[in-house]
């Protein structure tokens, strides 16, 4: 799905959104139709008609009571829309045989009922129900013209034409009514729509600058490195620069993946067991070097946890998801004080929360900080970069994961941006006294002799795996395709990781995969692609992989894989 639609039909409008628009329509309608009925119960009355022009419209007002009342309650709002088109087709019929037939107003009411039901209904249901009311009315016409004297006739022209006139004035008030209601409607949606047309073109705007700015580093850095003419105390900054940039540049790429997929509804929850105490220690400790260096001392970060251990059973790669572009707002936007972070229980559900000391945020832009492409871009003296994706990415996540996520903010004086999400299979484990014995938490240069065999049909792939694990003092073996990697892996029995391209030309190394562990099914195979998207990773470790690396492969992320199984 293309994330720039901006389609209002009803087959891509959201099933929630769907469900408001029915909802809409339903409550004026059914009121109307109430009116409608009361009066013509009235209107019956004076003119003396028969008693079941009197009862009819009675039960008219009980049933139309009922489903505004399912409608307001937000109860089967579907449902009593069926009801609403089902009672209004049976009374338009019971209504035709005691008020004389195709001398009375009747056609007045097949006429709303249709318009009712165009806005209602599309493509399979509309045609069927269109063919159910031309048929009704081809009925009714048989009859009438078999048995003209069945229906009888009004006792006097007085009381056809008050009868036939007060008909037209009610269903003109209730046409009014069905227009009204289509007219807003469409003028909201066609404002959104024009919202929506302005935000993709800042938002298009804002990626243009956002992309270039970290491959102009990353491009120009490269050339000077490459000029060989740069001094060596440069060279650290330079490389540091280009890292980070591409940090940056990656960071956007699967912003942009993600909000792609969850507009598409293609994004995976997958819960697990988790220590949130120890992810926020986790994101502590790659955030204070952060801030440090982007810092110096005018920031300090603050990590609030309570003192005993909390596991839930969550998505913690899509919670870190959102803490980390919390925390990447804070610091973009505080430029002295503090950046306080943490989590604490609230009732049946955990209150993760990101707090600063920033520029804040004017009240009259809160509202919209969770739209999509919604950028804030009124100060002229700074510019702050950004795509407007982040707080959208957090908002849908949070949802996705059962939560709500909330702002609070002054401007000068700080933000706080919070959320809840459900204590799934809440466990709380006490504090544990530390026994002071300090872990290793730095492995050794690996000075096993190992075999690695790769097969990467990408040449400067197999270039930077060599480069990166030649300080491993492993033997690296090279395959371009599936069967020459099949081949070698049968020759050469010392072979202990495998580190297999999901993509290669000539065969599929899921298929790959199969024939190495026919061959030795004892020896780990490592699945590396540049297909990373939600589920990629499952589906590798479902298939039969040992391990997974997603592109680009970081040279501490490759050897950690390695060494777990060498």
């Amino acid at each position: 799905m293309n994330i720039f639609s901006a389609n209002f039909n009803k087959n891509q409008i959201r099933s929630e959104d769907w469900f408001d628009f029915e909802k809409q329509f339903l409550l004026p309608l059914s009121l109307t139709a109430i009116f409608f009925s009361a009066i013509s119960v009235f209107l019956n009355v004076i003119m003396g008609f028969k008693w079941a022009l009197i009862v009819i419209p009675l039960a008219g007002i009980g049933i139309f009571g009922i489903v505004y009342f399912m409608a307001k309650k937000d109860f089967h709002v579907t449902f009593a829309k069926w009801m609403f088109i089902i009672t209004s087709m049976i009374l338009i019929n019971v209504v035709w045989y005691y008020n004389y037939g195709a001398r009375g107003p009747w056609f007045f009411l097949i006429i709303l009922v249709y318009s009712y039901l165009i806005f209602m209904m599309s493509g399979r249901q509309l045609l069927i129900l269109s063919v159910i009311l031309v048929l009704n009315v081809l009925v009714l016409f048989f009859y009438e013209e078999t048995h003209p004297n069945a229906l009888g006739n009004y006792p006097s022209n007085t009381m056809r034409l008050l009868d036939f006139y007060s008909a037209i004035l009610l269903t003109g008030a209730t046409a009014y009514v069905l227009m009204t209601i289509a007219k807003r409607s469409y003028l909201t949606q066609y404002k959104k729509a024009k919202i929506a047309d302005k935000l993709k073109s800042s938002f298009l705007a804002n990626m243009s600058h956002e992309i270039r700015t970290p491959l102009n580093a990353i491009v120009g850095f490269s050339n000077l490195l490459a000029d060989g003419t740069i001094k060596e105390e440069e060279r650290d900054e330079y490389i540091s620069i280009i890292n980070n940039s591409n940090e940056t540049l990656l960071q956007l790429i699967d912003d942009i993946l993600d909000v792609s997929m969850i507009e598409a509804d293609q994004v995976k929850i997958t819960k697990s067991d988790f220590s949130v105490n120890k992810q926020m220690k986790q994101l502590e400790t790659t955030y204070l070097p952060i801030i440090k260096k982007k810092k110096q001392d005018a920031v300090q970060l603050k990590l609030n946890l309570p003192e005993d251990s909390f596991w839930i059973k969550s998505d913690q790669i899509r919670i870190n998801q959102v803490m980390v572009n919390l925390l990447n707002n804070a610091i973009k936007f505080t430029h002295k004080g503090s950046i306080e972070f943490g989590f604490e229980p609230k009732g049946n559900y955990l209150k993760f929360y990101v707090k600063d000391t920033g520029i804040g945020v004017q009240e009259a832009y809160l509202d919209h900080l969770f739209d999509r492409f919604y950028k804030i871009e009124n100060d002229n003296k700074k510019l702050y970069r950004g795509t407007g994706i982040g707080l959208y990415l957090c908002k849908r996540i949070v949802e996705l994961l059962g939560g709500t996520i909330h702002v609070e903010s002054k401007f000068g004086k700080g933000s706080m941006f919070y959320f809840y999400l459900p204590a799934e299979n809440l466990t709380i484990e006490p504090a544990v006294v530390s026994n002071n014995k300090t872990e290793k938490t730095r492995q050794k240069t690996n000075t096993t002799k190992a075999t690695i065999l790769i097969v990467e049909d990408d040449e400067s792939s197999r270039i930077y795996f060599k480069k990166v694990l030649e300080e491993m003092n492993w033997k690296i073996l090279e395959a371009t395709g599936g069967k020459e990697g099949v081949d070698i892996f049968a020759q050469q029995e010392d072979i202990k990781v495998v580190l297999l391209d999901i993509r290669l030309p000539e065969i599929s190394g899921f298929d790959i995969l199969k024939e190495l562990k026919k061959i030795r099914p004892e020896v780990p195979v490592i699945a590396q692609t540049a297909f990373a998207m939600s589920g990629d990773e499952e589906k590798c470790l479902a298939a039969g992989f040992d391990d997974y690396l997603s592109k680009p492969v970081k040279k501490e992320t490759l050897i950690q894989k390695l060494q777990r199984f060498v």
